[in-house]
């Protein structure tokens, strides 16, 4: 029976700190291990390894290792693929680093699995077992979500995660918008959005045990009415669930309701600024600045915690845009907010557009360290304002001031949600040159 380790990497603690950003325990049980696991062939034994909570065991007598990386785990992914191949064990590598920087992956495996896994991994699994690797494999066209194996949470230790820790379910992939800075929509080779079946996903919610769900997807709601189904057959469960939504469908008064009876606990939304011509600027027009206070009401209403995504570097963001941005949070005390950098990433129409400006800095350590860091030339604030500027907003919203000015003494579920991130996002405030990773969350 051929043996197969599954590692997911971990980030580096900092530039100057070379070891592994480590945590005791994991506050979500992830997927992609256990998702990966199952697509390998029934025949095949099969182990895995967390590397933000263990060191691989290279010594293992395994005859495939298989490494999935992001941007910020990828010089991990490589040291770890290099203590195998020395041992002369074949590596696989893939994840959302492998669609846009294949070639530099390549590098340090033996074989790169290029976007949606489904049919190419068992193929790299059988290419491997037979001495016939191919340098890269991708799909052809877009994976079926239908008929999707269940992932093998049987294979992951209860130790290494809290005692609420919520399941991560895969409900859909890609995304229905295509906004300035964002690669989401081409990680799995832009197919569009695309949901899996709604008996599907409520039998692996079943199977997986958990009462606390997050629908890992970028946009949850892709197809409102798919959606509306979706929540209908949660009701029954009784689970707990949150997820990333559009702004927009916080002012739909009929999908809140049921998304609230359906067991909402809490929802992420990707607001990314107060100022619409910024909105506009980065093809987000759709949401509307004018909207978020109704919006913040129609949340607090129904007493769903929530947190927003902020952007911050656009060519538009004058200084004023931080205290402006501090202040309407604290105006509406908003529960809970995470402040980002813009990034030109690669694969998409900002990468483009800096990259003719020749206005991209360090390309080569873009994403790849924990903490906050600028790869680009703003228009109206140098690369070190800029990093100051997110880094003020980020310790002076999770001050102890704040956080008890913004949240009410715990009487609900909700109420203990937005402490909980309150509290983890000091942490990571308080520690932003070395904690911007959110693994263990």
């Amino acid at each position: 029976m051929p043996k197969l380790l599954i590692v997911q990497a971990a980030a580096y603690r900092s530039r100057d700190e070379l070891v592994p950003l480590r945590v005791r325990k994991r506050k979500l049980v992830g997927a992609v291990m256990p998702y990966l696991a199952a697509l390998a062939p029934r025949d095949w034994e099969v182990r895995l390894c967390d590397d933000a909570i263990e060191e691989p065991d290279y010594e293992a007598p395994v005859d495939v290792v298989a490494i999935t990386a992001r941007a910020v785990t990828s010089l991990r992914a490589y040291e770890v693929a290099a203590e195998f191949r020395e041992r002369k064990v074949p590596v696989l590598m893939g994840g959302p680093h492998a669609t846009f920087y294949s070639s530099e992956m390549a590098e340090h495996a033996d074989a790169v699995c290029i976007g949606e896994a489904e049919g190419i991994f068992p193929r790299m699994l059988e290419d491997a077992a037979a001495g016939r690797l191919q340098k890269f494999y991708a799909r052809e066209s877009a994976a079926d979500l239908a008929g999707l194996p269940t992932p093998r949470w049987d294979l992951l230790s209860p130790h290494h995660y809290v005692f609420y820790s919520p399941f991560v379910i895969q409900h859909s992939r890609g995304c229905p918008y295509v906004c300035d800075f964002c690669a989401e929509r081409r990680l799995n080779g832009d197919y569009g959005y695309r949901d899996r079946p709604v008996g599907e996903v409520v039998e692996e919610i079943k199977r997986c045990g958990g009462r606390h769900i997050f629908f890992a997807a970028s946009q949850f709601v892709g197809n409102k009415e798919r959606t509306m189904e979706l929540l209908e057959a949660l009701i029954p469960l009784k689970v707990r669930w949150s997820a990333l939504f559009s702004p927009r469908f916080g002012m739909d008064a009929a999908f809140l309701d049921l998304a609230k009876r359906s067991g909402l606990l809490h929802v992420n939304m990707g607001i990314e600024s107060i100022s619409q011509d910024t909105l506009r600027n980065w093809r987000k027009g759709f949401n509307k600045a004018d909207n978020y206070e109704e919006m913040i009401r129609n949340l607090n209403e129904r007493n769903i915690s929530y947190s927003f995504n902020f952007v911050f570097g656009a060519d538009t963001d004058g200084e004023d845009i931080f205290d402006s941005t501090l202040r309407f949070l604290q105006e509406n005390k908003v529960p809970a907010a995470y402040f980002n950098l813009m990034a030109p990433l690669r694969g998409t129409p900002l990468y483009d557009r800096m990259k003719a400006e020749d206005r991209i800095i360090d390309e080569p350590s873009m994403e790849r360290w924990a903490g906050v860091s600028c790869h680009f030339r703003p228009l109206r604030l140098s690369p070190a304002e800029l990093v100051s500027r997110v880094r003020k907003i980020q310790r002076e919203f999770y001050s102890f001031r704040s956080i008890l000015r913004r949240l009410r003494i715990p009487r609900t579920m909700a109420d203990l949600a937005s402490w909980n991130v309150n509290l983890l996002q000091r942490k990571v405030a308080l520690n932003s040159d070395s904690m911007n990773e959110f693994s263990e969350f």
